[in-house]
Parts: C-alpha cells; structure tokens; sequence
C-alpha cells in the first residue's frame, strides 16, 4: 500500500488490490483486538469501485460498547504499525491508524472504531452504499475531491471538512 505521507492530500486511480488490502487488515486486526470486535467494514473511497481517492484504505470497526476500546492491547497493535492519532477526540468514535513508516509518518489504513449498528457505524455504510449504488453520486463526489485535493492539497483537516457538506447532502438522500 503506497500510503499518504502526513500532511499531503492527493487522489489516485481506483486500485483493484484495495480490496484486497482490506481484506488482509480486516483478518489482522480481529486477531488483534478479538473478542472485541463484533464486525469490520470496507468504508471510504477506496471502497467504491471506480471512484479515485487518496491511497489508504479506511475500515470500519463495530464495538458492542466504545468502552472496549480502553481494553485494546495498544502494544501489539503498534507492533504491527497501528497507532492511536492525537487528533481531537470525536464523539462515539476512536481513530488508530496503520503506517507504512513513522519518519516522515506515511499513513496506509484508518480504522473508525464505532459502537456497532450506532449513529457512526450506520452513517459510514449508508454513505458507502448510496456511493456503490448510483454512479452519479460517486462522480459528483468524485469531482469535488480533486477540487478540495487541488485546493487543500497541505491540509487533510480542511480537505475533510470541505466534504462535509456534500456528505451530509447524500446521508439526507438529496
């Protein structure tokens, strides 16, 4: 996985092997964090065939509580790459991430760790769905990313929250 090294924000062409990328995390983070994890999902662009998106793969990690997040053996995950991220701290949601190095920091996975079948974890594949499903959604998504990507190409904070409107409007069905 090419990863995006921190403070860059570019998109590339759909990959095949993203699928298979997650699928391989997917089986080492529920080795990792069993008995924990009730399910993990394929979330993000890169989980959307066709559509470009930045190259790192984000997975979706349903908890039965959020609390069981605290129990995680953050040792382990580090030695298999996963870090906790000091970014501020979002409600119902954890976030680790997976890196390819640590100097300079190049990131290739994201997992959202969510109570499973909450408000986070219904949002996320609600999103991902209505961008599998119609085509249209994804390539006017598609063409506000490279805008942002263009625009934000520096700052992943701003770049996420430029998409937020237009998340918000498909998460509406409008």
């Amino acid at each position: 996985m090419e990863g995006l090294p921190a403070g860059k924000v570019f998109l590339v062409d759909h990959d095949d092997r993203w699928k298979e990328s997650f699928r391989e995390e997917a089986v080492l983070l529920r080795q990792l964090l069993d008995p924990h994890v009730v399910a993990v999902e394929h979330i993000g662009s890169t989980a959307v065939p066709q559509l470009k998106a930045k190259p790192l793969i984000d997975l979706l990690i349903g908890l039965n509580d959020l609390a069981d997040y605290g129990h995680f053996d953050f040792k382990a995950l580090a030695a298999r790459g996963y870090y906790r991220l000091r970014n501020d701290p979002i409600d119902g949601k954890r976030v680790i991430a997976k890196f390819r190095q640590l100097d300079p920091p190049v990131k290739t996975h994201v997992v959202h760790i969510v109570e499973h079948g909450g408000d986070w974890w219904q949002k996320h594949l609600l999103f991902r769905d209505r961008l599998r499903k119609d085509r249209g959604i994804a390539e006017d998504y598609e063409r506000l990313k490279l805008k942002l990507a263009e625009r934000h190409s520096g700052d992943e904070r701003a770049y996420a929250d430029a998409k937020l409107e237009f998340v918000e409007r498909v998460l509406a069905g409008n």
